[in-house]
């Protein structure tokens, strides 16, 4: 089936770049007498202004506090803080009013007032960490709704526990699903009000103004967000399991497996949207719709075990030796990196490029994450020394994550021998059982026409085999057309044997493939898994799709071998294509993080995207349910601004 390809949707969050080298300066602008939550006088927004605004009416909503944005190309050579005072003071705000203010053109961010009733300068300061990272990306939209949502979890203390488990994981996940309901008290009334979620006659007439365009990719972004959260809360679970054992996580297994279930049906659903066959208009509508649903309910059930789970780790308690811990496990891990290196360049002699694409990159980008791990650990180190154990759990979380990934990164190159070594093995047994079938056609059909084709391509597919035996082809793309061809030779030849013959040889076939789709399964979720931050909705889809259809190869193995090797063949087909979009989504982030001409330095890495943002790991995320600053500086590092009329001062700087 030819791949469908759309613009990633991640991309634009990961790499914005609105503002290009060589555009046309645009003028400065002096304090503004605002006249909305948004003023947005350069297009920085450009389309997201829903999605800030969802963010601002949870804010609004759950708090007394209320956050303005404005973006502006220069502040006209004042001071970021005194320019965002300024405006507060034109616009008449009140004392629980916020404003985070952005030079887009200059670079130059503040956030005022450093203080505002209810809030501390600590808190305040954490909201203005949490679009650091967001502000270097040019993210400009989600630099707002991590700062909204910081000041939420700041003054409702949702975060105060540590800032780990499910609900600290789920932040973004969450605010993005609800602002793309469009419905902004997706979470915060039911919390507020103590109500039932919204019910599916609310959500469909909430989405039934939207046009079919925007909610085909408004169910894509959702599955994306929903999809991150779920393997991030895998990822906590296990954490978890190996400290407390499984009978004290048992409750929050059951519900991420359902959750799980749940998401897997999404993708499902998402794959009928992706597959070759026309869908109408009412279709595309109906089915999008149900992945939205699907995405808020699991949304909610995984944010109603926040409290519970965040009681259970309660990673403040011991942040410290954690963070001492994290340290420890990221030198054994660099140690593994030199090696690791080692086994690529022997790969590399013997197998071509495509064989090692999922894992060339691998050690560059586990060098990336450790030396990420280890500015992080000494910020949390920095933090709990001043007593801000709340920050510090932020910090131990983030490294603790990328540990994690760095580990599958590594794992992943030290089976790729191995792995290609069994493939070899494998294809002396393929061609062997293939010149059995070949002898078959000459015994049993020969001048057959409907067998001669097949027949044919057999002969062909023995002879690459052969040539990648040798070292001068792909063993893995042998491996697989030549079972493919084996496989139609059989259906070819299936009438000339009786019914056992052919139950034995698809089960043959069977077990064969199903060792083989393991493998691809496995590096396919590992290459995505470790670079979810640049991998959008049709990559997972058919990832998610392949694994279910292994689950019913498996399923209908006992009754039906034929079928559960019809099946397994698409699980595989399914499997590759995600690969391959994968990995274009990867060089897409690549090339447009050097080709759109981003603006203040690269971010370091794989062509200049890599480390935790490659992975999807975001420190502001993490960092929402901490207190403090975290031992950084601000955006670029620029402190905080002077005192005087509205607040006391803010915080703000450049990059």
């Amino acid at each position: 089936m030819p791949l469908r390809r759309r613009p990633s949707l991640l991309l634009p969050l990961l790499l914005s770049a609105p503002l290009l080298l060589g555009a046309a300066a645009l003028p400065a602008v002096g304090p503004q007498s605002l006249t909305g939550e948004i003023t947005d006088e350069v297009g920085a927004l450009d389309g997201s202004e829903a999605e800030v605004q969802a963010a601002l009416d949870q804010l609004a909503e759950e708090t007394p506090y209320q956050l303005y944005v404005v973006y502006v190309a220069d502040f006209s050579g004042a001071d970021p803080v005194e320019w965002a005072q300024a405006t507060a003071d034109a616009s008449g705000l009140g004392s629980q009013d916020l404003v985070l203010a952005v030079a887009t053109e200059a670079r130059r961010y503040a956030l005022a007032p450093q203080s505002v009733e209810g809030l501390s300068s600590s808190q305040v300061e954490a909201a203005s960490t949490a679009a650091e990272d967001r502000l270097r990306a040019d993210d400009w939209a989600g630099a707002a709704v991590a700062t909204a949502d910081t000041l939420r979890a700041e003054a409702t203390g949702s975060g105060s526990s540590g800032g780990g488990g499910f609900g600290t994981l789920l932040v973004v996940g969450l605010v993005v699903i609800g602002a793309l309901f469009a419905i902004p008290w997706f979470l915060a009334r039911r919390r507020r009000a103590g109500t039932a979620a919204p019910s599916a006659a609310q959500q469909g007439d909430e989405l039934a103004a939207v046009p079919t365009p925007e909610l085909d990719r408004r169910s894509a972004s959702a599955l994306v967000a929903i999809d991150d959260a779920v393997k991030a809360s895998e990822e906590e679970l296990g954490f978890a399991q190996a400290q407390f054992g499984a009978d004290a996580t048992g409750e929050f297994e059951t519900v991420l497996t359902e959750a799980t279930a749940q998401v897997t049906e999404a993708f499902r659903l998402r794959q009928t949207l992706d597959d070759e066959i026309p869908d109408t208009e009412a279709q595309v509508r109906e089915t999008a719709t149900r992945i939205l649903r699907t995405c808020a309910s699991v949304a909610a059930t995984l944010d109603a075990q926040k409290a519970g789970f965040d009681r259970l780790r309660d990673l403040e308690a011991h942040v410290g030796e954690a963070l001492d811990a994290h340290a420890r496990t990221a030198a054994g891990l660099r140690a593994r990196i030199d090696p690791a290196r080692v086994v690529m360049r022997t790969l590399e002699t013997t197998y071509p490029a495509v064989t090692l694409a999922s894992v060339a990159r691998n050690p560059d980008q586990a060098q990336q994450l450790l030396d990420e791990v280890d500015s992080t650990v000494g910020r949390g180190q920095e933090a709990a020394a001043r007593g801000d154990r709340a920050t510090a759990v932020g910090y131990a979380r983030a490294a603790e994550e990328a540990l994690s990934q760095v580990t599958t990164l590594l794992d992943a190159v030290d089976r790729a021998g191995p792995e290609l070594a069994v493939a070899n093995t494998r294809i002396d047994t393929a061609v062997a059982s293939i010149s059995a079938d070949l002898t078959d056609v000459d015994r049993l059909a020969r001048g057959n026409p409907e067998i001669a084709a097949p027949a044919q391509a057999a002969r062909a597919a023995v002879e690459d085999a052969r040539a990648a035996r040798a070292g001068t082809a792909d063993p893995l793309a042998a491996l697989r057309a030549i079972t493919d061809a084996e496989a139609a030779l059989d259906a070819a030849l299936a009438p000339t044997r009786d019914a056992v013959e052919r139950d034995r040889r698809a089960q043959q076939q069977l077990d064969d493939l199903l060792g083989r789709l393991e493998s691809t399964l496995r590096a396919t979720s590992d290459f995505l898994s470790t670079r979810r931050g640049a991998v959008g909705p049709e990559a997972r889809t058919r990832l998610a799709e392949a694994l279910r259809l292994r689950n019913v190869a498996l399923d209908q193995r006992p009754a039906d071998a034929t079928a559960a090797l019809a099946t397994a063949q698409r699980a595989e087909q399914l499997a590759r294509e995600a690969a391959h979009l994968a990995q274009l989504d990867v060089e897409q982030a690549q090339e447009l993080q050097y080709g759109g001409g981003r603006r203040g330095g690269s971010m370091g890495g794989i062509n200049g995207v890599g480390g935790m943002v490659l992975g999807g790991i975001l420190l502001d995320s993490v960092l929402r349910g901490g207190g403090g600053f975290g031992g950084g500086g601000g955006w670029g590092g620029g402190g905080g601004g002077g005192g005087g009329g509205f607040g006391d001062g803010g915080f703000g700087g450049g990059f």
